[in-house]
């Protein structure tokens, strides 16, 4: 029974101590009368059913009881109420110190929060600059391939013109030393100097595109009469189709435009009359045209000798993805000219395609008119 009292004595001053907002004396004066009044209670409760307090008479008075019965109380609290107060002391500093981990774990999680937000961020700047390199490497690839295509289209369209140069001074130094009639040296003379014109100003022009940066050479489209470009660049072949007896026939209306690049489309004709004129002999070369709402349909022919069909194929294929013959085939077969024709059709956009029946070769070009691209 003294242990039960006791007990109850402990769990009664540690709920003081934790649970009132008291002053510390307040709590002890408290905790104090709780072990008086316990002590009382459990002897007049329990007895004489337990003796729990060994009083010397029996007839000792109520008040007399109550005094001896609370300074049991009172020794009980001078045992306990330090107790209770240490281990209140105690339980107040444990849940300090967790709340301070619980605050230090939370402030970790914080920090990794931002320390993960910030690799986020940094690895998204990373990939974004890497992203950045990779499409400036693509561009400047793309503008070297370009340029190279350009190079490479300049050496190729003055070889023919200069060619043909080399011929007529040949024949003019040939008539000259057989002191031929001066009327017929007189006309190569003049298509010898008609030709040196039309070479300077296709080398003027070409070198004056090459200049340019290679951005401008994709972005400069413009609206373009087709049968003006198509007669200039069939005048620096004037001497060429006369020396191989050809006729060139142009049927395109004079009201036709067509909306691309104009120095890259002119490269493509210019390879395409090249071509032309250079595998047909005594023949006509013909170039038309026919014009819907979205785009004119541009077609050169000539009853030239016949084109492998791996060729014809490789020319009318969109990506250049058949390993069955190579741009090194088809110079070795037909010259650089197509494979130029191929490539700068593919960077405008126009349409490529070729084909042959009994009265020829076609060549046709799928060009954009204005209507199609405003």
């Amino acid at each position: 029974m003294i242990f039960l009292m006791s007990l109850t004595c402990w769990h009664c001053i540690v709920a003081i101590q934790k649970n009132l907002n008291l002053a510390l004396w307040q709590k002890i004066a408290l905790s104090l009368l709780c072990c008086c009044a316990l002590s009382n209670i459990f002897f007049f409760t329990f007895n004489p059913i337990f003796k729990d307090f060994p009083f010397r008479t029996a007839t000792n008075p109520l008040f007399v009881r109550i005094l001896m019965l609370s300074s049991r109380g009172v020794l009980m609290s001078i045992i306990l109420i330090p107790g209770a107060y240490y281990v209140q002391k105690d339980l107040e500093a444990r849940t300090a110190q967790k709340e301070k981990q619980k605050l230090a774990m939370q402030k970790v999680q914080i920090q990794n929060r931002l320390l993960e937000n910030a690799v986020l961020e940094r690895t998204r700047a990373l990939h974004q600059s890497l992203v950045s390199v990779q499409n400036s490497q693509k561009e400047l690839e793309h503008q070297l391939y370009i340029q190279s295509r350009l190079l490479a289209s300049f050496n190729h369209d003055i070889k023919g013109p200069f060619k043909f140069a080399v011929t007529v001074s040949e024949k003019i130094a040939y008539l000259a030393a057989a002191k031929e009639d001066s009327a017929t040296i007189q006309r190569y003379a003049d298509e010898l100097s008609k030709s040196l014109k039309n070479m300077l100003v296709l080398i003027k022009n070409n070198l004056d595109f090459v200049k340019l940066p290679v951005k401008q050479h994709l972005e400069t489209a413009e609206n373009i009469i087709l049968r003006d470009l198509i007669e200039d660049k069939a005048s620096v072949f004037e001497g060429s189709i006369l020396t191989n007896k050809n006729i060139l026939v142009i049927k395109v209306d004079p009201t036709t435009i067509v909306q691309t690049n104009k120095n890259l489309l002119g490269i493509i004709v210019h390879n395409l009359i090249d071509n032309a004129n250079k595998y047909t002999i005594e023949g006509s070369i013909k170039i038309h045209s026919t014009t819907t709402d979205d785009f004119t349909l541009l077609t050169i022919s000539n009853p030239g000798i016949e084109i492998s069909s791996q060729i014809v194929a490789w020319i009318n294929m969109k990506t250049n993805t058949d390993n069955t013959i190579t741009p090194s085939d088809l110079t070795e077969i037909q010259g650089i000219g197509l494979l130029l024709v191929k490539e700068i059709a593919g960077i405008l956009n126009i349409g490529l395609h070729m084909y042959s029946d009994p009265e020829g070769i076609h060549v046709a070009l799928r060009i954009p008119t204005p209507g199609e691209n405003s």
